[in-house]
């Protein structure tokens, strides 16, 4: 029997894998800056999808702090590179 929250698990490792891949890419090319801005929404994104596993599982304290991360996370990107 599969977990019910699979899909969105699977899709928190991945949006993980690709961050951990714009960062390895990112160090090798300083000059992109917008690699290093999608990373962090990418994280940001993962963020927002562990937020949503916690609120399924009715933990809101839990989905509320992984919620302001990940809006913390794509404020200030997105206000330090505009």
């Amino acid at each position: 029997m599969r977990h019910p929250y699979e899909p969105l698990v699977r899709l928190q490792v991945a949006s993980l894998c690709i961050a951990i891949l714009l960062a390895i890419v990112a160090i090798f090319h300083l000059d992109n800056q917008w690699l290093i801005l999608f990373m962090f929404y990418i994280l940001s994104i993962s963020l927002l999808v562990e937020s949503l596993i916690e609120y399924k599982k009715q933990q809101l304290a839990s989905c509320i702090s992984q919620l302001l991360r990940a809006v913390i996370i794509l404020l200030f990107t997105t206000i330090l590179f505009f």
